[in-house]
């Protein structure tokens, strides 16, 4: 790590290996430790974080002697490479919460904005922003990072916030008509989430659109037995509703969107 160039701007990737950008180009941190606490910053970016809070996420009840000398040397070797975003108070530390931009905050905006523009019925500009929200993924989130409780949490948050985005994403393609393209990836989804209900839902309408009515019904068995057998419910009361409707062949399905 080296010291930045004055005034450089700096961006952190949180989707995939933990990424840091800077204005005159990518800079790596090999040392494990130095990227969970550059990590943990950036999760709380814009709140202060405390040197115990650190030790124990660090090192998680087995800290060394002087824990908190080295996460000082951490910190101040981390400064080297974010400048004076990273800030020091009393007893904790501070990533700045508007610099750097994270990937994970641009991802997020994007995927509201797909879902808005999906309950406004604007399929179109749904998948645009949804297309390049995914974009930005480069892999398992925080991929390299040790797995600090914080870290875990916040990865399995952003691998949820990644499988919504694709769910959207093909729920645009359905209300756009591509529905050929949509069904082989929401039946391997399907498979890998056997208990989530809006994928199968998702799997039901575009079978249906593609005049494969039996097929859409037989997905609803499927889940139904599956909910059953597994956790004694019943689907909710929305997707019973979608297979009362495709049971019906009800004309409007072919245009209303799902939600």
């Amino acid at each position: 790590m080296s010291m930045p160039l004055t005034g450089a701007r700096v961006r952190l990737g949180l989707l995939g290996p933990l990424q840091v950008v800077r204005g005159d180009g990518p800079v790596a941190i090999t040392a494990p430790k130095h990227r969970a606490v550059l990590a943990i910053l950036a999760i709380n970016a814009g709140r202060p974080v405390s040197a115990e809070r650190l030790t124990e996420e660090l090192w998680q009840g087995s800290e060394p002697a002087f824990a908190r000398k080295t996460v000082q040397g951490y910190v101040w070797r981390l400064r080297k490479v974010v400048g004076d975003v990273l800030r020091t108070h009393a007893g904790s530390y501070e990533l700045d919460g508007d610099a750097p931009e994270t990937d994970a905050a641009r991802f997020e905006r994007l995927l509201e904005d797909g879902r808005r523009a999906l309950r406004e019925r604007r399929p179109e500009r749904a998948r645009a922003s949804l297309e390049a929200a995914l974009a930005l993924w480069r892999g398992p989130a925080l991929a390299d990072v040790p797995a600090t409780p914080v870290v875990r949490g916040h990865a399995d948050r952003l691998e949820e916030a990644r499988l919504l985005a694709v769910e959207a994403a093909l729920e645009a393609d359905i209300e756009l008509g591509a529905t050929a393209a949509a069904l082989p990836r929401l039946r391997e989804l399907t498979r890998a989430h056997p208990l989530r209900e809006s994928l199968h839902a998702l799997l039901m309408l575009g079978l249906y659109r593609s005049g494969r009515q039996a097929e859409a019904l037989a997905v609803y068995g499927g889940l139904r037995a599956t909910l059953v057998s597994e956790h004694g419910l019943e689907p909710t009361p929305a997707v019973r509703d979608l297979h009362r409707r495709i049971l019906a062949a009800d004309p409007a399905l072919t245009r209303a969107p799902l939600s």
